[in-house]
């Protein structure tokens, strides 16, 4: 689903941070949204996909990555689950830097699995000093808050910048359990065929596994069922494509690959909250 809120806040100031968020739901969506992220995880068990990609998070780990990739958290409920995250539109800090800096910060959210950073123990404190100042900046809005702002996102990107090109010249990429490869692999193929009404048995002969196998890891990695997440993935398709084209209701079911006008706006309903049509109305509105 689309995240409206963190929409609603890129749309009024262009940055939202929070900084060491510890509340809790029981419902982790995959979800969109506007701008970039930079994901910080402190505390917990989690794992957390971004497109095809699946991250089995320590603490310390960051993500960076653009908010329009479909992603989603799946942190365990056995342990208590901190993270601190900023999203922003990159116009935010586009007149702080020059063009060359500028692009080579931007390069760091060039992948569309997003881009994995681990700081060190001795580095975090640092990097925990940064998000505590940003939060502290956007929630008190002191005289010239958007200039610190700036300036102190600007430094911790400089400081990502950094750091991923020192990993990317001296460390080989994170090493992920036969379980990660296998729904990573299955990841990729869904979002290859998710429009279309493969059955689970041709998706499990195509990619030469059991399909109790696959779906049992699907389900333990990712919190989804292999047909749930394709649905979500429909559906968010939808949601761009309502928003972006003007075709005809009857013409998205088709391209979306959903039987019949009727199946798509019940299945669209009952993850979006609302018809196609009045999705379609309430955005136009705006």
């Amino acid at each position: 689903m689309i995240h409206t809120p963190t929409n609603i806040a890129l749309d009024n100031n262009r940055i939202y941070v929070r900084d060491q968020a510890e509340d809790w739901q029981y419902n982790w969506p995959l979800h969109t949204h506007r701008g970039l992220e930079i994901y910080y995880f402190i505390q917990g068990q989690a794992n957390y996909i971004i497109g095809d990609a699946i991250y089995d998070l320590q603490p310390g780990d960051m993500l960076l990555f653009r908010g329009d990739v479909i992603h989603r958290v799946n942190p365990s409920n056995e342990v208590k689950y901190v993270r601190s995250y900023i999203n922003f539109t990159p116009e935010f800090i586009k007149q702080e830097l020059s063009n060359e800096l500028y692009e080579k910060i931007m390069k760091v959210f060039d992948n569309p699995n997003g881009f994995h950073l681990h700081w060190l123990p001795e580095e975090r404190e640092e990097i925990g000093r940064y998000f505590k100042a940003l939060h502290n900046e956007n929630q008190r809005e002191f005289f010239g808050y958007q200039y610190m702002l700036k300036s102190l996102l600007t430094q911790l990107l400089v400081h990502v910048y950094r750091k991923s090109k020192y990993l990317m010249e001296i460390t080989p990429s994170m090493q992920l359990s036969n379980s990660q490869l296998t729904v990573q692999r299955i990841l990729q193929y869904v979002n290859q065929v998710y429009k279309s009404n493969e059955s689970l048995d041709t998706m499990a002969s195509q990619l030469h596994l059991s399909k109790y196998y696959m779906c049992h890891c699907f389900k333990e990695i990712t919190g989804y069922t292999i047909n749930s997440y394709m649905m979500r993935k429909r559906v968010d398709e939808a949601k761009r494509l309502l928003l972006e084209s003007g075709e005809t209701i009857s013409a998205l079911s088709e391209q979306l690959g959903f039987n019949s006008t009727i199946h798509f706006s019940r299945t669209f309903k009952q993850y979006a909250g609302m018809s196609p049509q009045a999705f379609r109305k309430a955005i136009n509105n705006k």
